[in-house]
């Protein structure tokens, strides 16, 4: 009997500890919920408890509400204990919405600021010494029929040239500011060298914009409907009616920049030349070439590409982001290490970005990369003629700007059989960074091939055009 008293004090101990072990996780949980109206109470029960003080009757007691409410609730059951909603998010502080509205009155007030100046027609900011240093040094070729080129020509001293000269036509938005020092190294090394500006590039004026169509709809709004009765009555044709398509003519398409290019070569007297054509230049320069093959002794290709421009102009077809490339120099600057040479000075920079900030220019340049030959083929252009096949021709490629980039050059070498090719160590713009080792290797490849005494006339250059040429000295003012 003893015994079994103790057993069942034994158990009625194990059945206490495990109620106030429950009863202590309920209060603990109550407490780290923050329920602040029964946190006291529950503190003074939990010092208060005493596992003799329970027994079985007081357990059963207890858990049988529980258990009645638990088996009248299924779902209640299946969820565990009964949880106290979260508490509500406190409001926002006038404090806290102080930040936001600061930025954003600054944020406005500074496209207040900037809007008017980008969006807003301007007189044309003054030009920086570096360019009208250069607009002194070459001369506006008024050309008939147009458009008008800029042209820089460099002789060497005491007319101590001993070749034919040297032609270049530089790439998308270059010009011919950038081949200054290309051209006075190579006038050093005794060759006569001169380079274009094509229509629309560097210090070349924009082409004029060519002639609206007419719309049948815009002019019935303009005129009235019965305008139409009343002209088809007195004469008996019918009006307001759309013509036929005219063929597609812009100046920036490789043929007109081409003949336009032709012109400027007969107005400075240098035909015969050995071209040199870089960049997007390219199919303005080999329509040049099959034009007037009797015009051109060689040809030297500089990164040259017909799909790849180093220049991105289309930004600046870009309404408001166009606009701000030239106008906040260090985004233009930026631009121009990235994409076309990354060893630009500030000043450099700022003469290319103010040769674009003309009026009409940044469109021109956005219009030239728009018109450029997608389709043009190199191989196709190589093998077009026996002139053009026996045309002795060099490559020079960078082989330090990326792989991908040296690739491309690969196959512009394939496409070229019997074409010299060699590398350089400048950007895709090596006249700026690397003018001395491309001015050495032009020199050179010019002095080994034999020197042709023809009796070519400057006149026949441009035969098709059938047109007389001028050429004047007219500086644009700065």
């Amino acid at each position: 009997m003893e015994g079994m008293r103790s057993d069942e004090k034994e158990r009625g101990r194990c059945k206490s500890s495990l109620t106030l072990w429950w009863q202590t996780g309920d209060i603990i949980a109550r407490i780290q919920k923050g329920d602040k109206r029964q946190k006291k109470g529950d503190k003074t029960l939990l010092s208060q408890a005493n596992p003799a003080a329970f027994s079985h009757s007081s357990l059963h007691s207890s858990l049988q509400p529980r258990r009645r409410a638990m088996a009248a609730d299924p779902a209640a059951a299946a969820l565990g204990p009964e949880r106290e909603p979260p508490p509500p998010p406190r409001p926002l502080s006038i404090v806290s919405a102080l930040p936001f509205w600061f930025y954003l009155t600054a944020a406005v007030s500074l496209l207040a600021l900037l809007l008017p100046h980008l969006l807003s027609p301007h007189a044309s900011p003054p030009l920086p010494p570096l360019l009208r240093r250069h607009l002194s040094d070459g001369r506006l070729l008024k050309l008939h029929p147009g458009p008008d080129l800029f042209a820089l020509t460099s002789r060497p001293a005491a007319n101590s040239a001993h070749h034919h000269p040297v032609l270049v036509l530089p790439g998308l938005a270059a010009g011919s500011f950038s081949f200054r020092r290309l051209l006075s190294s190579l006038s050093s090394r005794g060759l006569v060298a001169a380079a274009i500006d094509l229509p629309g590039q560097g210090l070349s004026p924009p082409p004029p914009a060519p002639p609206p169509r007419t719309n049948p709809l815009r002019e019935i709004m303009d005129r009235g409907i019965f305008h139409a009765f009343e002209h088809l009555v007195e004469t008996g044709e019918v009006p307001f009616q759309e013509g036929a398509p005219e063929a597609s003519h812009s100046f920036y398409a490789a043929a007109e920049a081409a003949a336009a290019a032709a012109r400027a070569v007969d107005a400075l007297g240098l035909a015969p030349v050995h071209l040199v054509i870089h960049d997007s230049a390219l199919a303005a320069g080999a329509a040049l070439v099959s034009a007037n093959p009797a015009a051109v002794l060689s040809v030297t290709l500089i990164d040259t590409t017909a799909t790849l421009p180093a220049f991105p102009s289309a930004v600046l077809g870009v309404p408001v982001l166009g606009r701000l490339v030239l106008w906040v120099p260090a985004l233009f600057k930026g631009l121009m290490r990235l994409c076309c040479v990354r060893g630009m000075d500030a000043q450099e920079a700022d003469a290319h970005r103010a040769a674009m900030r003309g009026e009409g220019r940044r469109d021109a340049v956005f219009e030239a990369g728009k018109a450029m030959n997608q389709s043009f083929d190199l191989r196709e252009w190589r093998s077009s003629s026996e002139r053009v096949k026996r045309l002795p021709m060099m490559v020079l490629w960078s082989g330090s700007w990326s792989d991908k980039w040296i690739d491309q050059g690969k196959k512009v070498s394939a496409a070229l059989p019997g074409t010299k090719f060699a590398y350089h160590y400048g950007s895709r713009w090596p006249q700026v960074d690397a003018c001395e080792e491309i001015s050495k290797l032009i020199s050179e490849f010019v002095a080994l091939l034999p020197t042709i005494a023809t009796g070519y006339r400057s006149h026949n250059i441009d035969q098709s055009s059938g047109e007389s040429t001028e050429a004047h000295s007219d500086h644009p003012a700065s």
